[in-house]
């Protein structure tokens, strides 16, 4: 029976964020959810408070699957800034690639609440910031070892690092079709940018790996 619940909640999750992705939060009803859901209101109410609450799994489910995982990794990658930075840049675009639907409406919603000063607004605001201070900290660690330069700026940086990610994130969805046809060339573009952004923050150049 739990399974059965997790799975019809899931359902309803996933269903919303496509909702949420084609007409906005504030565009969309409930009497939408529970059709595209295949499921009752009653179904859908013994799940979730209320729309609201829909979002703020969803939100929570963006931390507990990308946000916790990133900085897990950060945290327990060996070795140096170079080898740090590879593992939390290859986990972001791996995110992005296996969960494009999830990233794609946690931006639109940061667009749609922005500047509404409401609970919402500031929880994904929080998020964003959690995400900025998971790149500052690597940042960080990287000029206590000497690796980074110590002239810049870890927040501004780390701002820089998180906001072209996103941007290449939304590049790479907007131009799918084409990424998809060129495996080899996704790749390489991705390590190019890659060893761009590490060049902005290291002393000495990064040698190229894959």
């Amino acid at each position: 029976m739990k399974k059965i619940d997790s799975d019809v909640k899931e359902k309803i999750l996933q269903e919303s964020i496509k909702l949420f992705l084609e007409k906005g939060f504030s565009g969309s009803s409930t009497n939408e959810l529970v059709q595209l859901a295949g499921v009752s209101k009653g179904t859908l109410y013994w799940h979730f408070k209320s729309k609201n609450d829909i979002l703020s799994n969803i939100l929570d489910k963006y931390c507990a699957e990308f946000l916790e995982v990133a900085k897990s990794i950060t945290n327990n990658c060996n070795g140096t800034f170079e080898n740090k930075f590879r593992s939390f840049y290859r986990f972001s675009s791996e995110f992005a690639r296996d969960n494009r639907e999830l990233l794609l409406v946690f931006m639109a919603l940061l667009i749609e609440f922005a500047g509404t000063g409401s609970d919402i607004e500031k929880r994904m605001k929080e998020i964003n910031n959690n995400y900025t201070l998971i790149i500052q900290k690597l940042i960080e660690d990287g000029i206590q070892d000497g690796a980074v330069r110590k002239d810049i700026d870890p927040v501004i940086y780390a701002r820089l690092v998180a906001s072209t990610l996103m941007g290449s994130h939304l590049q790479w969805f907007l131009h799918l079709s084409s990424y998809k046809d060129d495996p080899v060339y996704n790749k390489k573009h991705a390590i190019a940018q890659r060893d761009e952004l590490m060049k902005m923050l290291l002393l000495d150049n990064p040698k190229t790996m894959s």
